[in-house]
């Protein structure tokens, strides 16, 4: 009976993997990034790609589209289409163009992207949003936000999703003489987060706020 479970399973997957189109991007879409590394732990790599649309808004560049995809028989099939996890090509502040702004890979099964936005040559503000496919969809299962300036202050806030709770490190530097500097602080809390879905996410756009810290937090 197990056996036969197995087997069905198989089939199920084996045929909803040959119903998936062929990846075509649109015309007129422009590459940006790829990475690779298996997704849904079935020992085979798939190849995530982000491009820039033909759709441009005045103030911050062309949207941007993420696409999933399966190698399947020699042939690359679009597994999965997301518009809302990837920043527009010209929202990342300033020095946008010269690269490092936006990484994408791919590690223990997992999908990272990391955007930051610099917000001049002293200060960036970084988002690490970490996707999972479980249970037949794509979910947010973690999160780092790092504010930084290269003398005045480092913050980092890590979240864990699957387990609700944050580890915050609060590190400050001396870059105004004769200014008190407050205390390095590194504490974890828990926080009843709900698991979100990648689609309908967007990154920076989320905001917490904690009371008893007295911050709030943005991922």
């Amino acid at each position: 009976m197990k056996y036969l479970i197995i087997c069905l399973l198989l089939l199920t997957i084996k045929g909803s993997a040959q119903d998936l189109k062929d990846f075509i991007p649109e015309k007129g879409f422009e590459f940006v990034e790829q990475a690779e590394g298996d997704l849904d732990k079935d020992g085979v790599s798939e190849i995530v790609y982000a491009y820039n649309t033909t759709h441009k808004t005045v103030d911050f560049g062309y949207d941007r589209v993420l696409y999933i995809c399966k190698k399947i028989n020699g042939k690359v099939k679009l597994w999965k289409k997301n518009t809302t996890v990837l920043w527009k090509s010209e929202d990342y502040g300033f020095k946008y163009d010269e690269g490092m702004a936006f990484e994408m890979s791919v590690k223990n099964n997992t999908l990272i992207i990391k955007q930051t936005f610099n917000g001049n040559s002293r200060h960036r503000s970084s988002y690490k949003s970490i996707y999972r496919y479980q249970n037949g969809d794509w979910y947010l299962i973690g999160a780092t936000t790092n504010d930084y300036d290269t003398c005045e202050y480092d913050f980092q806030y890590d979240i864990n999703f699957s387990i609700k709770k944050v580890n915050v490190a609060e590190t400050y530097g001396d870059c105004d003489e004769g200014k008190k500097i407050p205390e390095d602080r590194i504490y974890s809390f828990s926080y009843p987060f709900k698991l979100q879905k990648m689609d309908g996410f967007y990154p920076r756009k989320t905001a917490v706020e904690i009371p008893k810290y007295k911050f709030t937090l943005v991922y």
